[in-house]
This record gives structure tokens, C-alpha cells and sequence, in this order.
């Protein structure tokens, strides 16, 4: 039985249900009691446990790089939680400094189930916008998430790592785009203006200095819209302009799905000794962080 530890039980509860579906051996960490997890620190588990098949960095942003240096001299795959790290440079840094063990941003919308059949109504489109809009979803206001020396950038970190890792399951070409043709990164909101937000709670005291809106077009084929808060209904879909006839297929996207999370730990773990399979999420990886730290 494969075991995995989980370090942050916020979204780190998605994690630990992913994983008991998998069957996996299951160790969480969180410094806060209230989250019911087996350990208080990285420290403690490693002790206890010793060594784990994966393990899943789901903590604030600017703990990630520390917290999986920490862990990956005992992990054989360490995932981290979008955004990653900084920026690119540094993830270099943890991939080669630790080379002994894989890593994977967590890009689990390239396993979603219909991902190929996306892929293909790309190759016959000669328009494509990939859209993650939210109507009124700021991530807890006020808080580390909108402070930018901790979360590193706003939605531009938050949301548009999925759509970049669904740009790159649809477009056999993406490493020939290495920057956006066209960017805007706005920030629309104070915390002042947001005193009804569905995505926790707004401390009117904090922090509010990140982006709440971005837009990259690559060439004049792809755009992909992130936007946490537009005061208009939820739509986080992908639409397909056809070469054909110009009509537009569109496909929902919802959350991501946990079975995409399932096949994505489960397609890691199968691929441990695959050298060239982890060439590509680390150059997959290291791109996305160059798109999301240059816009």
C-alpha cells in the first residue's frame, strides 16, 4: 500500500479523499488543532513515519518552496499546489537541488476525462478561449491570498495556472509560445468595495494589493480569462470557434473533478522510473511559471 502525507488540511481534505479512493496509506499535518490532523509538524510525521510514496504540499504560497525542501528528502513525488513557488528560477532550484525525488505542480485539469477529445475539437478550431470567471469568489479577502509578498500575485496565480495547464493539454505547439501576445492584469477591488464575497471571509483590516483579473491571448488563436469576482454568473468553460463554419462548441468546466486528481497521482506513481515523463512536467512546470511571473 502506497503512503502518502498531506502537509495543510484547507484543501488538503480534497487530497485525503482523492487518496483514500486510491487506497493509500494516509498521514496529515496542520499547526492548526482545529483541522483534525495526525501531526502538528513536517517534523514530528517524518519521525514517526519515516518515508512516504507522495506527498502533497497544500499550504499557503510563500511556505511552499520551504516546506517541500523540507519533505522531499523523504518523498519519492512531492505535488505542490498551484502556483507553485515564486517563479521559475526557483523551481528549478527545488527540482535540481533535490534530483533524487519528482516533482508536479499540481496541474490535475490535464486529467480530466475528456482532455484528448478537448484536444482534438482544438486542432479543428481556429479560436479558442479558456475562461474561469467567477461571479463574486474572492479567496478570503484580506488574508495572505490577496497579499502580494505572500501569495505572490492574485488571480494571475490563483486561477490562471489551470487554464495554462488546459492551454498546454490542447496545443501540441506550446513550447513555441513562450510569452503572451497581449496581457492585462487589473486589479478592480479594494476591501472596501467587497463586503459580499461567497469565498470566505473579508478582514477589513488586511491586506488587498493583488490582481482580481487577468487575460493572456497567445498569437490570435488562444485566450484564457481568469477573474475572481465579475458580478455576473459563473463561467468557467472552454469554447471552441470552429474552422468549419465558425460555430461555437462550448464545454462546461466546473471544479475540476476528483477523478482527475485520481488519475493524475496514479499516472505519477506509475511513472516514477520514467525519466522522459518527468522531463516533460518539469519543462510543462518551469513554463508555467514563466507565463504567470512575466505577466
Amino acid at each position: 500500500m502506497a503512503k502518502s502525507i498531506i502537509i495543510g488540511m484547507g484543501i488538503g481534505q480534497l487530497y485525503k479523499t482523492v487518496l483514500e479512493n486510491l487506497g493509500h496509506d494516509i498521514v496529515t499535518v496542520d499547526t492548526d488543532p482545529s483541522k483534525g490532523a495526525k501531526y502538528d509538524s513536517i517534523d514530528s510525521a517524518i519521525l514517526a513515519e519515516g518515508s512516504f510514496d507522495t506527498a502533497h504540499v497544500c499550504t499557503p504560497n510563500f511556505t511552499h518552496f520551504d516546506i517541500a525542501s523540507k519533505i522531499a528528502p523523504h518523498a519519492k513525488i512531492v505535488f505542490i499546489e498551484k502556483p507553485g513557488v515564486v517563479n521559475a528560477a526557483t523551481w528549478k532550484q527545488l527540482v535540481e537541488t533535490f534530483n533524487q525525488t519528482r516533482f508536479m505542480m499540481v496541474k490535475n485539469n490535464m486529467w480530466r476525462s475528456n482532455i484528448h477529445e478537448l484536444a482534438h475539437i482544438a486542432s479543428l478550431s481556429n479560436k479558442i478561449f479558456f475562461n474561469w470567471i467567477n461571479e463574486d469568489r474572492v479567496p478570503n479577502p484580506g488574508t495572505w491570498f490577496t497579499t502580494k509578498e505572500l501569495a505572490f500575485g492574485g488571480v494571475s496565480r490563483d486561477l490562471m495556472p489551470h487554464l495554462l495547464s488546459l492551454f498546454i493539454a490542447c496545443n501540441p505547439d506550446w513550447k513555441n509560445f513562450n510569452t503572451s501576445s497581449t496581457t492585462e492584469k487589473v486589479k478592480r477591488w479594494n476591501l472596501e468595495t467587497l463586503s459580499k464575497t461567497d469565498y470566505g471571509t473579508v478582514k477589513k483590516d488586511g491586506i488587498y494589493n493583488v490582481d482580481d483579473f487577468c487575460k493572456l491571448t497567445y498569437s490570435t488563436k488562444w485566450e484564457l480569462t481568469a477573474d475572481w469576482r465579475s458580478l455576473k454568473a459563473d463561467r468557467r468553460n472552454i469554447e471552441f470557434v470552429m474552422k468549419k463554419d465558425n460555430t461555437i462548441i462550448g464545454f462546461d468546466l466546473g471544479l475540476c473533478p476528483e477523478d482527475a486528481y485520481q488519475r493524475m497521482i496514479k499516472d505519477a506513481v506509475n511513472n516514477i522510473n520514467n525519466n522522459e515523463y518527468w522531463q516533460t512536467q518539469k519543462e510543462q512546470d518551469l513554463w508555467i511559471h514563466q507565463q504567470i511571473e512575466n505577466i
